[in-house]
């Protein structure tokens, strides 16, 4: 009885509680008919814009829907339009005129609160999510229908909404990986795209000037390069065709309809963000996608020479990484690179073998050592180094790795002497080879021979025994393709083992005649006393 009669005081207290809000939610949006149906009710906007600051969610969901009711109706009937200056009959008059400028205020407000929410903490993500749409529903209004009317209607895009919204869609306070997923169906907009990275350059070039926590740059950098990745660049004119405001004139000679202003635009907002110190995982996101992604859409791609060749002479994987830009601006855009050799010799260590991105680093050394002008003894250098790192590398490794050093001696039958010799080199006490000399030219690589991969011919594995007598073959016409074996891991070189059908297994088997053989009798003697 009593529990019965709690549940019915519970559901008095919850009726209690939703009418009220419901009567509140119903009352905020009758504002927007209140404000629309006389200009007596002026002052409900400013109460509309107010309560988007409610803590209540149901509260805010409201005042946005209301908000944008409001600003969209006035977008449409032109009643927020200020006309030209100079002297049109239609001028409104001076009270008309304050009013709309009042109007252009309020939505310069409720532009600002929204953007707000949008990188606020505590709002939920709905409410983030409406702010997002409605500020965007907001930036087509406004390109459809401008502020401002001039007496010869050229093609202007409006910048208010994106000035707003940008420094809180790349907000340092939190990660807005959630948000700009939602952002991306939006950057379809030839125009819109194009005028966000000015916006973004502009943004970045003040907060390149400011000091940050670690964390606020972590998230800056982060959701800056979040929104970069969903830019997709057109790459002819006739692409520039789907506009969020007014379509231009084809004939209008507008920055819009060029693709080379939006390559500029691209490009300036990538070189701003490299200028940023960014984060370990951001810096590697970046040189993983710059090569095919970023490139080829820059005005000039040369201006990445400097970020490019910092990030070699890092080390480690940032230096695998960048080899691929640098590969690009050496091979497509004449980028000369004197020590690039020198560096590229020294990347190769015991570790190389074991990076995430070690078959990219294999593949691009290979396309750089392809060329047959190369010199003979740079050739024997990284044959040597190879040949070095092989005693110490895993069975999946040696399996490219062998395969890597018959094709450096197919372009380049001059080195073959290193596997031909057979006086003063015979192992690692009478080797010539500098293993710790990090300049390939004095490192004395043509005075060495590869006996490692002679050791190699005893490895555990067949597969690299067998591999590893290849090399005093005669060498192939064609060199050996290196793109699957260089996928292998230790998982496929087990599985391929465990899969062999094998039908006999040959054993060599002595049975025993004696427990302890030959020395049956001697043991006997010394150990036991057999009476």
């Amino acid at each position: 009885m009593a529990a019965s009669i709690n549940t019915e005081r519970e559901r008095g207290e919850q009726k209690f509680t939703f009418e009220p809000r419901r009567q509140k939610y119903s009352y905020i949006k009758n504002k927007a008919v209140r404000f629309l149906s006389s200009r007596e009710n002026a002052n409900v906007l400013v109460e509309l814009v107010e309560c988007t600051q409610e803590k209540e969610k149901g509260a805010v969901l409201a005042a946005i829907k209301a908000l944008h009711q409001v600003f969209s109706a006035l977008f449409k009937e032109g009643s927020m339009v200020i006309r030209d200056m100079q002297g049109d009959a239609d001028d409104p008059s001076t009270s008309e005129r304050k009013f709309r400028e009042w109007l252009q205020s309020m939505y310069r407000d409720c532009v600002a609160c929204l953007a707000e929410l949008v990188s606020d903490s505590n709002s939920p993500t709905v409410v983030k999510e409406l702010s997002l749409c409605t500020l965007m529903k907001f930036m087509e209004a406004e390109n459809q229908h401008p502020f401002t009317q001039w007496k010869y209607d050229s093609y202007s895009f409006q910048l208010g909404v994106l000035s707003q919204l940008v420094p809180n869609l790349i907000s340092r306070g939190m990660d807005q990986k959630e948000l700009l997923g939602r952002f991306q169906e939006y950057m379809e907009f030839d125009d819109l795209r194009m005028y966000l990275l000015t916006s973004l350059t502009g943004h970045l070039q003040g907060m390149a000037k400011r000091t940050i926590s670690q964390a606020e740059l972590s998230n800056l950098c982060h959701n800056t390069l979040t929104l970069l990745e969903m830019v997709v660049m057109p790459t002819t004119e006739e692409e520039i065709q789907k506009f969020i405001g007014r379509t231009p004139d084809p004939e209008e000679d507008v920055k819009v309809l060029s693709l080379s202003e939006h390559r500029r635009a691209f490009s300036k907002a990538w070189l701003m963000f490299l200028k940023l110190k960014l984060t370990s995982p951001v810096y590697k996101r970046v040189l993983v996608i710059l090569h095919d992604r970023v490139i080829p859409h820059m005005s000039s791609p040369v201006l990445l020479t400097d970020f490019l060749t910092s990030s070699y002479n890092i080390g480690g994987a940032i230096s695998l990484l960048a080899l691929n830009g640098l590969f690009i601006l050496i091979t497509k855009y004449n980028l000369e690179y004197p020590d690039f050799y020198t560096k590229l010799y020294n990347l190769f260590e015991p570790s190389i073998f074991h990076v995430k991105y070690k078959a990219r680093f294999f593949h691009l050394t290979d396309l750089f050592l392809t060329s047959t002008h190369l010199p003979s003894y740079l050739i024997a250098a990284f044959a040597k180094r190879l040949s070095r790192l092989s005693l110490i590398a895993p069975p999946n490794a040696l399996e490219y790795v062998i395969p890597f050093i018959i094709n450096l001696f197919v372009r380049h039958p001059n080195c073959s002497i290193l596997v031909h010799r057979t006086e003063g080199v015979l192992d690692f006490t009478s080797d010539p080879y500098l293993h710790e000399e990090t300049d390939p030219a004095k490192c004395r690589a043509m005075n060495s021979c590869l006996w490692e991969i002679e050791g190699l011919q005893s490895h555990y594995h067949h597969g690299v025994a067998t591999l590893a007598k290849q090399i005093h073959q005669p060498l192939p016409k064609n060199e050996v393709d290196l793109n699957e074996l260089l996928e292998l891991d230790v998982f496929d070189v087990i599985t391929k083992e465990t899969q062999k059908k094998v039908s006999s297994v040959p054993l060599e088997f002595q049975p025993a005649n004696k427990l302890f053989g030959e020395h049956e009798e001697q043991f006997s003697s010394e150990f036991w006393d057999w009476e």
